[in-house]
This record gives structure tokens, C-alpha cells and sequence, in this order.
């Protein structure tokens, strides 16, 4: 009876097991999910610091739940590095998708701002296909991903990109390029007491959407007394393009966020004073109680109301 028993188990064990691995053997088909295009602002900006030279533009477009959409201009790319921010409550998220290409050959596709232009209100139909392949490699403790395309391209590259949640943004350059954050409409940044930016941009202005812009024309580090004295001393020689870039901080805030501020200090500092005050007048009614009862008892301690 009790053999029986353990056979019936043990042909149901392997029977649950069998199904189990028939389940992980079965292939799904997954079709890709189509990038979706309708996501991005593709808005061409034009760098009027160049003498109206079209350099490779990096935008991103922030939003308060820890992402945001890039949207790199490039000029005669094959590669674009991205170094994504870790998110440790979420390791296993994705770090960059919805990756749009809309790009031409860089020998076959005119540098300027029509080219652009024409290519910001195309669709994905209209512009050639590019392959690219996605490359992770981590650097001094830090991911960074490689986007490779098959060829030099042109044009536009657009993609979301998680971060930590929260209202913090940290961008970490990997080339030459003008970069600009545009804020969530409502937001800003650089209270010293709520948020800041550093390093400071080079120029703020509202858009259309009433959405604060900050723009960085050049990242590169200045050199100091380090880079100075490895020349002088060291005799070994440092260019420009050796120096490492600044990395962008931004902490953006809600524009009312000041003003809240200002009042729940206010209130925290009338109930400090409130608190303050009752201590003073306590204690004062304290000294009042004993310097009463001292004056009832004479130099030997005897009580002069007997």
C-alpha cells in the first residue's frame, strides 16, 4: 500500500516536471514592437555661436518620473555612446528603447539646416533603413552602452531613456557636443536651497511651451595647475581634446516650490518662537515660585509664617 502511494507520487512529481520543461522548450513569437515616433519632440536647434555652423546637438526633454527622451543630431556618426544612470531599486530595467532613426548616408546627405528640417517631419517610411548594433561594456564601475550603425549617418537619432526616479538628472558626455535640457513644463532649477545645476548653463530661455531651456555649448574641463605642471614638469603633453568633459547635474524643482518653502519656514520658525516664548515665560514663573517660598524661610531655614 505505502509502495503504491510513493509511485503515484513520484510518476506525478516527474509528470509536473515533464510539463514544466515543455513549457521552457516551447518558442514564443515575439514580434518587435515598431518604434513609435509620435514620442518625440524632433525640434532642429540651430547653433547660432558657430557662425551658423550645424554641430552635433544633444537634447534632453525631462520628465518628473525619472525618464527622459533624447534626441541626438548628429553629423558623420557611426557610433553614439550613451552611459546610462543605474537605477538600484529597478536593475533590471531597460536603459535606452523606442530608438527612431531618421538619417541618410553622411557621404550622400547635405550638412544644413533644411536637411535637418526635412528630416525632423519625416516618417520612419521615408528615410532609408540603418542597421545598428547595441554594445555594453563597463568601464570603472560604469555601463556604457554603444549604439554602432552600419555606416556614417546624418541626421536624427531619437530614444527614452530610464533614470532613477525621482527629480534628479545627470548627463555624462562622451563627445563633442551642444547640450540642452528642457525642464517639464511648470519646473525649474537653481535655488542653492531646493536645486541647483551645475555646471552653471550658458544660456536659459522659456520655449513655446513655456518650458524652461538650458543650453551648454561646451563641456570640455578647463585646464588647471595638474594639466600645467604634467606639461611643464612631467614633459608630458596634454590637448584639449585629452581633457575629460563635465558631467550635468540638474535638480529640477516645481516653480512654486519657493514660495511653499518661504511659508513652511515661516510657519516652522512662529512655532519655534511660539515654543521659545513658552519656555521663557515657565521659567520665568518658575524663578517667581522660588524666589517666593526663599523669601518665607528666614537665614536657619525656620519658616517665617509660623
Amino acid at each position: 500500500m505505502n509502495r503504491t502511494i510513493i509511485t503515484t507520487l513520484f510518476i506525478f512529481a516527474l509528470a509536473v516536471m515533464a510539463s514544466g520543461c515543455i513549457d521552457e522548450l516551447v518558442p514564443v513569437d515575439e514580434e518587435a514592437v515598431a518604434p513609435d515616433l509620435s514620442t518625440y519632440e524632433l525640434e532642429v536647434f540651430y547653433d547660432t555661436t558657430e557662425e551658423g555652423e550645424l554641430l552635433n546637438t544633444t537634447t534632453f526633454y525631462l520628465t518628473d518620473n525619472g525618464s527622459a527622451n533624447v534626441v541626438h543630431m548628429v553629423v558623420n556618426a557611426s557610433v553614439i555612446e550613451v552611459i546610462p544612470l543605474e537605477d538600484i531599486l529597478n536593475p533590471n530595467k531597460e536603459a535606452i528603447s523606442n530608438i527612431v532613426i531618421l538619417a541618410g548616408n553622411a557621404e550622400d546627405t547635405e550638412t544644413s539646416f533644411e536637411t535637418f528640417e526635412t528630416l525632423s517631419t519625416s516618417s520612419i517610411d521615408d528615410v532609408p533603413v540603418f542597421n545598428y548594433t547595441m554594445e555594453e561594456e563597463v568601464i570603472r564601475g560604469q555601463k556604457h552602452i554603444y549604439m554602432k550603425f552600419n555606416e556614417s549617418i546624418t541626421g536624427i537619432v531619437a530614444y527614452s531613456m530610464k533614470a532613477p526616479m525621482g527629480q534628479d538628472f545627470m548627463y555624462i558626455p562622451s563627445h563633442d557636443s551642444v547640450v540642452r535640457f528642457v525642464l517639464p513644463e511648470g519646473f525649474t532649477t537653481g535655488n542653492p536651497f531646493i536645486g541647483k545645476v551645475s555646471p552653471e548653463p550658458a544660456e536659459r530661455y522659456f520655449d513655446d511651451l513655456n518650458r524652461e531651456v538650458l543650453v551648454w555649448y561646451d563641456l570640455r574641463a578647463t585646464a588647471g595647475s595638474f594639466t600645467e605642471m604634467a606639461r611643464e614638469f612631467l614633459k608630458v603633453e596634454i590637448t584639449e581634446d585629452d581633457l575629460p568633459y563635465n558631467p550635468i547635474v540638474v535638480k529640477f524643482y516645481s516653480t512654486s516650490a519657493p514660495r511653499m518653502l518661504l511659508i513652511g519656514t515661516i510657519i516652522l520658525g512662529g512655532g519655534v518662537l511660539i515654543v521659545l516664548g513658552n519656555y521663557l515665560s515657565t521659567r520665568r514663573r518658575l524663578r517667581k515660585a522660588r524666589e517666593v517660598i526663599e523669601e518665607g524661610f528666614d537665614e536657619k531655614g525656620k519658616n517665617k509664617l509660623k
